[in-house]
């Protein structure tokens, strides 16, 4: 390590955690995750000169569950969210098999992935489309914002000062229909890949909501788009998924990559034609 490391905390509450904070001007509880030292590519490992180990706040490593939703503590593994089982939304299952190995979903917490410093957020797709809610919280204060405004490069702005990301909570609201898709690149450059969800529930024969989010280096979701066709009903006319590609083909950004343009019209045609007689 090139700097020594000057203290270490270890609180046993959120109490004394909140007070340590007192001691330092701002505070990453995600920076010395293993994914965080993974990124270090020299032969001398960065680390904090303060440290907070968090592995005995319970309220931060805590799963809980209600009738209607799953609420995780920002430290918890994603492979303790895959333990739960069916329970959990498929869309994220899905998402944290196609994008994590075994060793990473060992390693890495759904805060870390959350509130990385990162430009390719994809598991943000499955995230947005079930309406997670993020509890953010200072020692005084504790606020919900939606995962939307955890997203992109100003997402550290979201902040106040010693305020972190609490807990994850995930709705489980049913779905009737859940596809999923993971556009990889062999390149590594991320401006064509990334995940993909569409999400549908139907009731009485007649499509009552629709999700489609993309995530990858930028998120794309037009809420007028999934709008279009609620209330239809079902099977519906080729007219009606034809004006629905059509209309998802003109709201994607300007300056999306062709070859990704291509791969979430694909999707879109692939989805909707489910629903068609």
């Amino acid at each position: 390590m090139n700097e020594k490391i000057s203290q270490i905390f270890y609180p046993s509450n959120m109490q004394e955690f909140f007070g340590a904070l007192n001691h330092i001007d701002s505070v990453d509880i995600f920076s010395v995750s293993a994914r965080q030292i993974q990124k270090q590519h020299g032969r001398m490992i960065t680390m904090p000169k303060v440290i907070i180990n968090t592995d005995n706040l319970a309220d931060l490593n805590n799963i809980n569950r209600t009738e209607r939703y799953i609420e995780i503590g920002s430290m918890v593994s994603l492979q303790q969210i895959c333990k739960l089982g069916k329970i959990v939304p498929s869309a994220i299952r899905q998402a944290l098999d196609c994008l994590y190995s075994r060793f990473l979903r060992n390693t890495l917490s759904m805060g870390c992935i959350i509130y990385q410093n990162s430009d390719y957020e994809p598991l943000a797709a499955a995230l947005i489309a079930l309406d997670v809610r993020c509890e953010l919280r200072t020692n005084s204060q504790s606020r919900w914002i939606s995962m939307l405004r955890l997203t992109g490069p100003e997402k550290a702005r979201v902040f106040l000062p010693h305020e972190i990301l609490y807990r994850i909570r995930i709705p489980l609201d049913q779905w009737d229909f859940t596809l999923c898709r993971h556009f990889d690149d062999v390149n590594e450059t991320h401006d064509k890949s990334g995940f993909i969800v569409f999400l549908a529930r139907i009731q009485n024969n007649i499509l009552s909501d629709i999700r489609i989010v993309f995530s990858g280096v930028s998120i794309i979701h037009d809420r007028n788009c999934e709008t279009s066709l609620l209330g239809k009903k079902l099977p519906l006319g080729k007219r009606d998924a034809a004006a629905f590609i059509h209309l998802w083909k003109n709201s994607l950004p300007e300056g999306t990559p062709p070859f990704l343009v291509s791969r979430i019209l694909s999707f879109v045609e692939t989805a909707i034609l489910n629903f068609t007689g």
